[in-house]
């Protein structure tokens, strides 16, 4: 289940690190520290990470407010964020800035400035931390701009006043001097709590800007491939068994056709040993009879034409000195024997049947089977 989280750290504790867990919009659970997600070794499974803001402390950034009239929406934009560059302390390439983008020119564009040390310190951090997505916002930039006087507000350890064009951080010392003749409104916690929700969905400035914007999470992270190597070998073990199961089944179906070829091999010579020895054997004692043919192909043929009734078996089998094999069926019934019969001659072989006797339940059939 994917859920999302508003996360507000404090710098260098993060212990006193407050955050969020979001579900359908309602905040569900609140939590310190940074086990907000599962354990890396669960994978994918339980609760994961969607949509993340990650409150940044107030001192790290200085909030500015500036208006570029008669200029268009993204000309104002890069104009708002050179002039609060050239505005700051510090050398300018040291620096990193992140601008609102107005569609009315004469509104001001609210500009965000941080130094790039502080945002490479927060992107390793959420990379660390299983949030590598999370948009960064700074605390200042949350709280809505007062009609009069200012307006005071927490979220997690930080403590933000804003005025009209201007935010502090509130546990500054001299923010009591700067705002002492100043009318103050107290941001309720639940009030506190609809501005995090209201800018999960849509932040009203994210330092994610420039060289610093989000990148599409990569296609194949670690827990996939983890699970598709886990799948590749799970694949390969069923190929591999399923083959040696074909091959064990056709070693043991050959086995079994063997000896059935040596039983029948010895009824016409006695000497054979195995299904190799048959084949030489009984053509040599063919030949020696002045026969022709091949004894294995007729029998081949009586074998196929026998799979067609389960019923009839083979008692015995001879090949005569002409090549004609001579064989004696038998079944219950003179139905199975007929049927065998018609497979052999569909087959293309010629047969006469030499006699037929009945043996108290079992129908003895004596056959001679001559190729057509």
């Amino acid at each position: 289940m994917s859920v999302d989280y508003v996360i507000m750290p404090q710098a260098d504790d993060d212990e006193n690190c407050r955050w969020l867990r979001i579900s359908d919009g309602r905040i569900v659970r609140r939590g310190r520290g940074t086990d907000w997600l599962p354990p890396a070794d669960d994978d994918d499974e339980g609760e994961t990470a969607g949509r993340v803001l990650l409150v940044l402390p107030t001192s790290l950034t200085t909030l500015h407010w500036i208006a570029c009239p008669g200029m268009t929406q993204r000309q104002g934009e890069a104009a708002a964020r050179l002039m609060a560059m050239e505005a700051s302390i510090g050398d300018a390439g040291l620096l990193h800035s992140a601008a609102t983008s107005e569609e009315e020119p004469d509104k001001p564009h609210m500009v965000a400035v941080t130094s790039r040390a502080a945002m490479d310190y927060w992107l390793d951090w959420c990379a660390r931390n299983g949030v590598s997505q999370a948009a960064l916002v700074p605390a200042a930039a949350l709280l809505p701009a007062p009609e009069d006087g200012l307006v005071r507000g927490a979220f997690g350890p930080n403590n933000v006043m804003r005025g009209a064009d201007f935010a502090l951080d509130g546990n500054e010392p001299y923010s009591a001097l700067l705002t002492e003749d100043q009318k103050i409104a107290e941001l309720t916690p639940d009030a506190a709590d609809a501005v995090l929700l209201s800018a999960l969905r849509d932040p009203p400035i994210d330092l994610r800007q420039g060289e610093y914007t989000r990148r599409a999470p990569a296609l194949f992270t670690a827990a996939r491939l983890r699970r598709l190597a886990l799948l590749g070998v799970a694949i390969v073990t069923v190929g591999l068994v399923i083959s040696i199961v074909t091959i064990i089944r056709l070693n043991a179906e050959a086995s079994r056709l063997n000896r059935q070829t040596v039983e029948l091999a010895k009824t016409v010579d006695p000497s054979v040993v195995d299904a190799a020895d048959a084949e030489p054997k009984v053509a040599a004692l063919l030949a020696q009879r002045g026969g022709s043919g091949g004894f294995t192909g007729t029998m081949a043929g009586l074998m196929t034409a026998m799979q067609t009734s389960s019923a009839v078996s083979m008692t015995s089998a001879s090949q005569l000195a002409d090549g004609s094999l001579r064989v004696r069926l038998s079944a219950a019934k003179a139905d199975d024997i007929n049927a065998v019969l018609l497979s052999i001659q569909e087959a293309g072989w010629r047969i006469s049947a030499n006699s037929v006797q009945q043996q108290g339940a079992v129908l003895i059939a004596d056959i001679t089977v001559v190729r057509s």
